[in-house]
Parts: C-alpha cells; sequence; structure tokens
C-alpha cells in the first residue's frame, strides 16, 4: 500500500507541473478575431485545468489513503 501511495504522490506532482507547462501555451491574439482568441484561452485551459484536477486527487490520495 505504500508504494501506491508513493508512486500517486509522484503522479501527483509531475501532472502539477504538467498544468503549469499547459499553461504556458495560452496565448491571446485578439487581432485575428474572437473565435480564435477563444479557441487559443480554452484549448490549453482545459488542458491545463484536468491536469490540476488529475493531480490534487492523486496527492490527495497519496496523503490520505482514500479514494
Amino acid at each position: 500500500m505504500v508504494f501506491h501511495r508513493v508512486f500517486s504522490a509522484v503522479l501527483g506532482l509531475a501532472l502539477a507541473l504538467a498544468g503549469l507547462v499547459a499553461s504556458d501555451y495560452i496565448f491571446v491574439d485578439f487581432k485575428a478575431g474572437v473565435v480564435p482568441a477563444i479557441g487559443g484561452m480554452l484549448v490549453p485551459g482545459v488542458l491545463m485545468l484536468s491536469a490540476f484536477y488529475m493531480g490534487f486527487k492523486f496527492v490527495k490520495f497519496a496523503a490520505t489513503g482514500k479514494k
């Protein structure tokens, strides 16, 4: 059980780092139009939030041992 919790902690921190990397790709340029600007915010934003959510779940399991 300890191995699962350590692995979850490492994976959770890696996912948090992936969320930070995804946030670097958010680029907004309203000169090209509103739709490309929304796409430029939406796609990396969803990837960033999902990586943070999964990372939080893994770190929470590593800390408490509960799903």
